[in-house]
């Protein structure tokens, strides 16, 4: 890793977004001079023991990533002139954010490694059973809570009216109840991994909504996508948490190679999701579309359904490039041979004509 690598991203940016980035890359790098340069997650970043900042540029901004979700909150005053999301926020092409915030979000990073260092110490020396303990009671609690907000009807529609089918243990707690539980809970990354254990669908939907994309790794994700074996948990996570990962692009590619249905349909789904909440670069959209066309034939329904959801998404950007190449594959795809492809095009093809896509 050497910076080598974050110049080597940065020319392949156009002059403007190039500009914009090496202003914030300047501005990181008087707020941490002993941090080493290079790549992390798949962007130009900073480290100093642990990821401290990244940066990248997408089709139409640019995006600072503080490598922690809890800064983005303990800072939300001054980022609010920004769209911000749990691990990131966007700032226009050629206006970079001051190096005064740069300062301050580099400085709450390296705050907050070293608190994390500080704290590791003495759980060494601690009883190992205490902290086992308390994550364990917060799950039971927190288990408890998505009984008593369960919804006999809910859990009946969810078969019956939406499709969502599971082996795992399901209470019936309806979606808003968890999002309201999500913003009691904050961001918790170990307690997203202990509800997630649990093996319950509830908890496994409430765990997507606490954990923090800054936090995931690839092995997470990997494991995390194994478990899920109905669409609802699939979509919630890549439209609410797996799209704002560093990571996401890497593992689209990755899950489109999968035999397993939700594992594939996983894939599909986060470059829908990635596509719409513009997480990923013009050049990966375009990439995309030769998975979109390798997968279009599989005539699985959770499948299917995702490959249309993620050729509509792509087709629907503001980017010219992406229009014109998704509306191109759609109109091939519906005069195939194959019943699948023609389906998929077509499909694609009348939303494209609505006029909320044009």
């Amino acid at each position: 890793m050497s910076a080598r690598d974050a110049d080597a991203y940065l020319a392949k940016l156009s002059a403007d977004k190039r500009a914009t980035l090496e202003k914030v890359r300047k501005a990181i790098r008087a707020a941490a001079p002993d941090a080493e340069e290079g790549m992390s997650y798949g962007m130009p970043a900073f480290i100093q023991g642990k990821p401290i900042a990244g940066y990248n540029a997408s089709a139409e901004h640019c995006s600072y990533f503080p490598m922690s979700g809890a800064i983005t909150a303990k800072l939300a005053a001054d980022l609010n002139h920004y769209e911000v999301s749990k691990g990131s926020f966007r700032f226009p092409i050629g206006k970079p954010p001051p190096a005064v915030l740069i300062r301050k979000l580099v400085q709450a990073r390296l705050g907050e490694i070293g608190e994390m260092a500080t704290k590791k110490t003495p759980v060494k020396k601690a009883a190992k059973k205490a902290p086992a303990k308390a994550a364990a009671l917060d799950v039971k609690t927190i288990l408890a809570e998505l009984k008593r907000g369960s919804s006999p009807a809910y859990k009946a529609d969810l078969a019956k009216r939406y499709g969502i089918i599971t082996k795992a243990p399901v209470y019936g707690t309806p979606v808003g109840a968890l999002r309201t539980m999500a913003k009691k809970i904050g961001y918790d990354h170990d307690l997203a991994e202990q509800l997630w254990k649990s093996g319950v669908h509830d908890a496994r939907m409430l765990a997507t909504m606490i954990d923090d994309p800054a936090d995931v790794t690839p092995a997470q994700m990997d494991r995390w996508v194994k478990d899920c074996d109905n669409w609802g948990l699939v979509d919630t996570a890549c439209f609410h948490y797996w799209d704002r990962s560093p990571h996401a692009f890497k593992q689209i590619e990755k899950w489109a190679k999968a035999k397993e249905e939700f594992t594939k349909r996983a894939s599909f789904a986060l470059l829908a999701s990635a596509a719409l909440h513009k997480t990923i670069t013009e050049d990966q959209c375009l990439r995309s579309l030769e998975l979109i066309e390798a997968n279009a034939s599989d005539p699985r329904n959770f499948v299917k359904k995702a490959v249309n959801w993620a050729l509509r998404a792509i087709g629907g950007k503001k980017s010219p490039k992406c229009r014109a190449a998704a509306r191109e594959l759609a109109e091939q795809l519906s005069v195939s041979e194959n019943a699948v492809e023609r389906w998929v095009g077509k499909d694609a093809m009348r939303a494209f004509d609505k006029p909320t896509q044009k």
